[in-house]
């Protein structure tokens, strides 16, 4: 392969990656955070968080205090509830009462009456004494009836009679006045014992009114204060869920946040990743730029001791006839690349089958060796040049040069060069050794690579970095023609 399209293809490759990495960085720059992926989800500030806390824990402690007062109220009713009960069985008790009293005044209205009608007969009575008493004309009656006795019997019988009327009507008139004492008792006792229990009852109305109308109010009051308790509640349940909301939507957010972070940090790397291999195609570009300047210099430095060769064979009259062309060659520039300089070509020592052969054996020795840009030498495989340093092993003009090398014929390490190295068989009568040439317009001024032809249509190659030496068929895309050095 020649320097020149060895170069071209790193060189070529450097720039699109350096161009791609450019594009890539302009973009990552340029494109959205958020194109081709997930929106942002909503962050809640820290304000609306606490907000919500603060109001959470402001409504759990009115549901506490409205708690505590239901339960107060609770006491209250249940104290106003025993307060409106003893009230109602002291309204009984003065209802109780007042039946009694009213009995107790219907006994003394009947002791009244029996009282009355005492009364009466002794009013009767009273009535009968004046009037007899009026008839006789005198209360003296009873002694003149005493003195008109017709004697001791008469007398003694009538003054019984007089003794008994005496203390009859004495008893009617005390009678008539106990009477009438006992009716105005009677009588004043039982009012006053219905205007007592009256009165009573009045009282414990009033107090039973009273206490129903207490427990009437704590009821409501309670009834008030469990529905502001259930209200209250209602807005901490919503409370806690908008906090909880804004909670998750934190969550969510710092997760999202999380992995933004995450591609960022990848893109990063993947960035300074591809400027790092851009800038080492660089340098490898501009390594191989300088090594093809140099192989350029040499080869017209070539050219021109060529040139003057002739010029001054021409002028003597003298020279070979042969012009360099066969068993020889073009020396490689001096410090080209290959792990050191390279014996000049041989003036030819006579070719043969057999040496074909051996060279295709010396290179079959080194199949599956990696591909090492500048690498071979006549010694063996060498450490490559940029893209492949550090790599040991051979390119395809190295691996030719070191074959032929061990059969003491010594080619350049340049495959342009090693196409002039021997006389050029039709591609129809090749034979072992003979080396096949590839260029990318089909003229020699373009050779860019060269494999051993190892009979049977195929060739041994060392293709290209990354691949390694192996055996392939001949392919007719490019291919200019074949050598057979040492002939």
């Amino acid at each position: 392969m020649t320097p020149r399209a060895v170069l071209r293809t790193p060189m070529r490759t450097a720039l699109r990656m350096i161009v791609a990495i450019s594009i890539a960085a302009g973009g990552i720059g340029l494109v959205p955070a958020h194109a081709g992926a997930a929106p942002a989800p909503t962050n809640p500030s820290d304000g609306q968080i606490t907000a919500a806390q603060q109001a959470k824990v402001a409504l759990a402690e009115q549901v506490g205090r409205l708690q505590g007062l239901v339960a107060r109220a609770n006491g209250a009713i249940a104290r106003l509830s025993g307060a409106a009960e003893l009230a109602g069985e002291r309204y009984l008790k003065a209802q109780a009462d007042l039946l009694t009293a009213q009995r107790n005044a219907t006994t003394a209205s009947n002791a009244v009456t029996a009282a009355q009608a005492k009364v009466v007969g002794a009013r009767d009575a009273v009535g009968q004494f004046a009037r007899e008493s009026y008839i006789e004309g005198s209360t003296m009656g009873p002694t003149m009836s005493l003195l008109s006795a017709s004697g001791p019997s008469d007398f003694i019988e009538r003054a019984g009679l007089l003794e008994s009327m005496g203390a009859h009507r004495l008893g009617t008139v005390t009678g008539y006045e106990s009477s009438t004492v006992a009716r105005a008792n009677a009588q004043s006792n039982s009012r006053a014992a219905v205007r007592a229990m009256a009165g009573a009852q009045a009282t414990a109305a009033k107090a039973k009114r009273s206490a129903e109308t207490k427990v009437t109010a704590a009821r409501a009051q309670m009834a008030a204060l469990t529905l502001q308790r259930t209200q209250i509640q209602g807005q901490l349940v919503q409370a806690q869920a908008r906090l909880s909301g804004l909670t998750t939507a934190r969550q969510a957010y710092l997760k999202w946040k999380a992995r933004q972070e995450a591609i960022a940090r990848a893109k990063a790397a993947a960035l300074a990743a591809a400027k790092a291999r851009a800038a080492r195609l660089a340098a490898q570009a501009a390594a191989a730029a300088k090594l093809a300047a140099q192989v350029a210099a040499a080869k017209l430095a070539a050219q021109r001791r060529a040139e003057q060769a002739r010029v001054h064979e021409g002028s003597s009259g003298g020279g070979s006839s042969g012009g360099g062309s066969v068993g020889g060659g073009v020396p490689p520039a001096a410090g080209s690349a290959g792990g050191g300089s390279s014996p000049a070509p041989s003036a030819g020592s006579g070719w043969s089958a057999s040496e074909g052969r051996a060279v295709v054996q010396t290179a079959e020795h080194w199949l599956d060796t990696p591909y090492a840009w500048a690498g071979g030498t006549a010694s063996g495989p060498s450490y490559g040049a940029p893209p492949d340093t550090g790599v040991l092993g051979f390119d395809c003009s190295g691996l030719a040069l070191y074959a032929w090398a061990q059969q003491g014929v010594y080619l350049p390490h340049y495959s342009g060069y090693q196409y002039s190295s021997g006389p050029h068989p039709s591609t129809n009568d090749l034979l072992p050794g003979d080396l096949l040439f590839w260029s990318n317009d089909g003229t020699p001024s373009t050779i860019h690579h060269v494999a051993i032809y190892i009979g049977d249509g195929k060739v041994i190659e060392a293709p290209s970095s990354g691949d390694v030496i192996k055996i392939v068929p001949i392919w007719y895309d490019g291919l200019v023609g074949a050598t057979r050095p040492g002939a």
